[in-house]
C-alpha cells in the first residue's frame, strides 16, 4: 500500500493497481527513435516549396496529427501519444539532421540517455537525408555565425546548444484562455481577424491562416482519438473498462471546439495543449504554470454539483502526471551532455500569492503534491511557491514528499522571487501571478516570450582560466584578446583589483559574444520556427498577428545561462589571500601549480593551501562576498543590451539574469584546467548558485547564510540552489518538524529557490555499479529530476560528490 501525506484517497474511489501499473510502464520504459513525424514533415515540405514558412509548418503540423500513429494506454484515463510508441522520441529534420544521420549507429550504445534504434528506422531516416541538406536551421545559424564566435566555442567558453539545433519551447501558455474558449475559440478569433483583410499585412495574414489550420489540426487529432476510444472500447474484455471507454469516446467526440465544461476535459485539455506544442516543435521546458489556480474552478464546481469526488479528482491528476512521461525528445550527444536524464523540464508550480495579494493554496495544491507521491516520476517537474501566509501544512507535505527521496518538489520563496520578477519593470499584481519554467526559470504565464533561460551557455570557468593566461586558452591556444596589451600567455598580476578589472573585461567581451549568438539564434528561429499553435496561446499573439519570435509576446525578457560562479568566487579568494594578502605564493608559483594540476610534491602543497582559503556555502563573509561580486559583475552588464524582438511589439526586450544550467556544470568542467580554488582539471564546475561540489563543510545553515548574501533579488531569470541531505536526518516527525522549518526560513534568509536530493551515497554507489537493479531511484540532477541510471558515469559521480548534510 501507498504511504501517503496528509491527503488519503478512499480505496474504493482510486484505482490504485491500475496507477501502479502505468506507473511500472514508465518506470520500465525503453525510449526509443520514431520516424514518423520526419517522413511526413519531409513529405510536405516538398509538396509546400514556396508558401511562406509558418503556412508550411502548420500544414505539416496538420499531416502529422491527420496520419500519425495514435494508441491507447491500456491503464490510462488521460489520451494523447507524442510518437509511435511510449517513450519514442520523434525526429525534426527541420531544425537540425545531419547530427542524426551521424548518430544512428551511436543511440543505443550511449552512456547516458540511450535510445534503441531498428535497421528499419535508420533506413527510413537515411533516405530523408539529401531533402534536408543545408536547409535546416542548424545550417542557416552556421551560415551567419561570426568567424571569432565560432573561435569562442572552440576555446569552450560559449556553447549553444538547442538554440542553434532545435525548436525554441520555454513557454507557459496562457491556461485561462486556452480553457475558457478552446481550440475552436481560437481559431475563431483567427477567422474574424481575417474579415477584415484590408487592415493586415501579409505577414499577419499568413499567422491567421497558419493559427486556423493548427487548430483545425489539433481538432481532427482529437476526433481520431474519439474514434479510437470506441473501436477499444469494442475490443475491452472488462465491461468497466469498455464503457469507461465509450464514456470518453464522447468527451472526445467534440472536445474542445468549445471551452473546457468539466474538470476532466480541463486537466486532458492541459495535457494535450503540451502534447501539441511538443509535437510541433522539439522545444523543451514547455510548462504547466500555476496549475492548482487555473483549473480550480472547475474543479470547484464539479465538486458542488457531485458531478466528481475529491478522490477521482485525485485519480485524474495522478494519470496526468504519470502520462507527461511517455513523451520524449532526443538530442546529439554533445548536447546531451549538458541535459542528461531524459529530462523535458515541464515544471507545474503550486502555492503561493494570488495577483490580488492573498495566498493561493486550494484543494488541488495538496492533491498535485500526493499525486507525485503516487506516481513518483521525472515528470511534470513539480515545485511549491509559499509566503508568510502559506498554511504550515502545504510545507509539511512537501516536506514529507522530498524526504521520499526523489527530489520533488523544489521550493521558491513569494518574498524574494516577487521583488526580483519587479526588477523588470512588472507591476506588483503581474509579478506576484509568476510560475517556474523548465528548471527553475521564472516566468509570467501567458505572457511571456520563448527563452526566459537557456540561450548561450557562457563557462565562466574558463573565462577564469583565460584571464590568468593573458587570453590564451591554454588547450586550443587560442587567443582572442590579451590584458597586457601583448600577445602570449605570460602575465603576472600584482594586485587584486588588477586581476578583477581583468575578469570584468574578458567577462563583458564573451558576453558581447553570446548576445551576438543570441542574435543570430533568434533571428533563424523566426523562420524555422515559426509556431503558430503554440504561438496562439500566448496573449498579444493573436492580437497582434504575429509568432512569438515575430514579437507576438506581451512580454520579452530572456537571459543567458551562468556555469562556475562559486568556483570563480572561491578561485578569486583563494589569489587574493595566498598571493596578495598573505604573500605566501608568488602568482607564477600558483601558475605552475595549475598548470601541472597540483601533480607533484609542491603542487600538492599548493592545492591544499588552496583548499584551506574559506569557501562559499560556510557563511565566510570573506568569500562570500566575492562570490556576491562575480554575479554583480554579470548583472551589470544586462542593462544595455537587447534581444532582436526589440520595437517589435513587447514590453522589455531585455536580458536577465539565471544560474539554471542543468547538467552542463559537469562537461563544462571537462574543458577547464585547474582552478586556485583547489580544484583538479576536468572536474565539474559548480551548479548554479549552489556552493563547489563538497566545499560545503558547516551545515545547511551555513549554505543558506552564504546564498543569502548574493544579489538574489535582482536574479529575475531564475536562482537556482540544490542541497543533499542524509536520510536519517529526516527521519521521525521531530526531524521533519526541523526539516520544514529549516525550508521556511528562506523568506528570511533571501533565498530564492532551493532543492533536495534526500539519498544517500551507498545507495548511489550501488545503483551506479548494478543499475538494472536501481531502476527507480529518482534524484535531482540540476533543476529538474531524472532517474539515476540513465544518468552519464560523470554526472552520477557529481551527485554522489555533494555534501550530505543532517541537522
Amino acid at each position: 500500500m501507498m504511504e501517503f501525506l496528509s491527503y488519503k484517497p478512499n480505496s474504493n474511489e482510486v484505482d490504485f493497481n491500475r496507477i501502479v501499473a502505468l506507473q511500472k510502464k514508465m518506470n520500465d520504459r525503453k525510449a526509443v527513435i520514431c520516424p514518423e513525424r520526419a517522413e511526413i514533415i519531409t513529405k510536405c515540405f516538398i509538396e509546400t516549396e514556396g508558401e511562406p514558412i509558418v503556412i508550411r509548418r502548420a500544414k505539416a503540423l496538420d499531416e502529422i496529427l491527420t496520419n500519425m500513429s495514435i494508441y491507447i494506454e491500456e491503464d490510462s484515463i488521460i489520451f494523447g501519444n507524442q510518437a509511435s510508441s511510449n517513450f519514442a522520441a520523434p525526429v525534426f529534420p527541420e531544425y537540425s539532421f545531419n547530427w542524426v544521420i551521424n548518430e544512428l549507429d551511436e543511440f543505443d550504445k550511449r552512456s547516458g540517455d540511450s535510445f534503441e534504434i531498428s535497421k528499419d528506422t535508420k533506413e527510413r531516416l537515411k533516405k530523408l537525408q539529401p531533402y534536408w541538406r543545408n536547409i535546416t536551421h542548424q545550417d542557416e545559424v552556421l551560415r551567419n555565425l561570426p568567424e571569432i564566435n565560432r573561435k569562442a566555442e572552440t576555446q569552450n567558453v560559449l556553447h549553444r546548444g538547442g538554440i542553434s539545433m532545435s525548436g525554441d519551447g520555454h513557454i507557459i501558455p496562457n491556461h485561462d484562455f486556452v480553457l475558457e474558449i478552446g481550440y475552436g475559440g481560437m481559431k475563431k478569433i483567427a477567422e474574424e481577424k481575417l474579415l477584415h483583410k484590408e487592415n493586415l499585412t501579409d505577414e499577419q495574414i499568413n499567422y491567421y491562416e497558419a493559427a486556423i489550420i493548427t487548430m483545425n489540426a489539433a481538432l481532427t487529432y482529437i476526433k481520431r482519438f474519439s474514434k479510437l476510444l470506441k473501436e477499444e472500447a469494442k475490443k475491452s474484455l472488462s465491461e468497466k473498462r469498455a464503457n469507461e471507454l465509450l464514456h470518453y469516446s464522447e468527451i472526445f467526440s467534440d472536445f474542445m471546439e468549445g471551452g473546457a465544461r468539466s474538470f476532466y476535459e480541463a486537466v486532458e485539455c492541459v495535457y494535450l495543449t503540451h502534447l501539441l506544442m511538443m509535437i510541433e516543435s522539439n522545444g523543451h521546458s514547455f510548462s504547466f504554470g500555476r496549475f492548482d489556480q487555473y483549473v480550480y474552478p472547475f474543479y470547484k464546481k464539479d465538486i458542488e454539483s457531485g458531478l466528481i469526488t475529491k478522490d477521482k479528482a485525485l485519480e485524474i491528476i495522478t494519470h496526468f502526471f504519470i502520462m507527461t512521461n511517455s513523451l520524449n525528445k532526443v538530442r546529439p550527444w554533445g548536447h546531451t551532455q549538458y541535459s542528461g536524464g531524459y529530462p523535458l523540464y515541464s515544471n507545474l508550480i503550486v502555492g503561493g500569492m494570488k495577483p490580488d495579494g492573498s495566498e493561493g493554496t486550494n484543494d488541488l495544491s495538496y492533491m498535485c503534491l500526493e499525486a507525485m507521491n503516487m506516481s513518483k516520476l521525472p515528470e511534470p517537474n513539480l515545485s511549491v511557491r509559499f509566503c508568510k501566509e502559506t498554511p504550515r501544512d502545504l510545507l509539511k507535505d512537501s516536506a514529507k514528499l522530498i524526504r521520499q527521496g526523489f527530489g520533488m518538489p523544489s521550493v521558491f520563496c513569494d518574498e524574494v522571487v516577487i521583488p526580483a520578477m519587479m526588477t523588470l519593470d512588472l507591476n506588483i499584481e503581474t509579478a506576484r501571478d509568476y510560475a517556474s519554467m523548465g528548471c527553475v526559470e521564472t516566468a509570467i504565464p501567458g505572457k511571456w516570450g520563448h527563452r526566459a533561460t537557456g540561450m548561450t551557455y557562457i563557462n565562466f570557468g574558463k573565462i577564469l582560466e583565460i584571464i590568468l593566461n593573458n587570453g590564451v586558452d591554454p588547450a586550443s591556444k587560442i587567443q582572442l584578446f590579451n590584458i597586457t596589451g601583448k600577445d602570449g600567455d605570460e602575465i603576472e598580476y600584482t594586485s587584486y583589483d588588477e586581476l578583477w578589472s581583468a575578469w570584468e573585461k574578458a567577462l563583458k567581451f564573451y558576453f558581447e559574444l553570446a548576445i551576438e549568438c543570441d542574435n543570430v539564434c533568434d533571428n533563424a528561429l523566426k523562420y524555422h520556427d515559426a509556431d503558430a499553435f503554440a504561438s496562439s496561446t500566448i496573449n498579444c499573439c493573436l492580437e497582434r498577428g504575429k509568432t512569438l519570435k515575430e514579437g507576438g509576446s506581451e512580454y520579452d525578457y530572456i537571459s543567458q545561462s551562468n556555469i562556475g560562479p562559486s568556483v570563480i568566487g572561491d578561485s578569486l579568494a583563494a589569489i587574493k589571500k595566498l598571493v596578495f594578502e598573505d604573500k605566501k605564493l608568488s602568482f607564477k608559483e600558483l601558475m605552475n601549480a595549475l598548470k601541472n594540476n597540483f601533480s607533484d610534491e609542491r603542487g600538492a602543497e599548493i592545492q591544499k593551501m588552496c583548499r584551506n582559503v574559506p569557501k562559499f556555502g560556510n557563511d565566510e563573509d570573506y568569500v562570500d562576498y566575492i562570490v556576491a561580486d562575480v554575479f554583480e559583475s554579470y548583472l551589470a552588464l544586462l542593462p544595455n543590451y537587447y534581444t532582436t524582438r526589440k520595437g517589435k511589439g513587447p514590453i522589455g526586450c531585455r536580458y536577465t539574469m539565471s544560474t539554471s544550467n542543468i547538467t552542463s556544470y559537469v562537461p563544462n568542467g571537462f574543458d577547464v584546467g585547474a582552478t586556485p580554488d583547489g580544484r583538479n582539471a576536468g572536474l565539474p564546475l559548480n551548479e548554479g548558485a549552489s556552493p563547489c561540489i563538497g566545499a560545503d563543510k558547516n551545515g545547511p545553515t551555513a549554505v543558506i547564510h552564504s546564498v543569502s548574501k548574493l544579489p538574489n533579488q535582482k536574479i529575475a531569470g531564475g536562482q537556482l540552489l540544490n542541497m543533499r541531505f542524509a536520510p536519517d536526518a529526516l527521519k521521525g516527525e521531530e526531524n521533519l518538524e526541523k526539516f520544514t522549518s529549516f525550508i521556511e526560513s528562506a523568506r528570511e534568509y533571501n533565498i530564492f529557490h532551493n532543492q533536495f536530493n534526500i539519498v544517500d551515497g551507498a545507495a548511489l554507489r550501488a545503483a551506479k555499479e548494478n543499475p538494472e537493479e536501481h531502476n527507480d531511484i529518482m534524484v535531482r540532477v540540476a533543476g529538474y529530476c531524472a532517474l539515476f541510471t540513465t544518468l552519464m558515469p560523470e554526472a552520477q559521480d557529481a551527485i554522489i560528490g555533494r555534501t550530505e548534510h543532517s541537522f
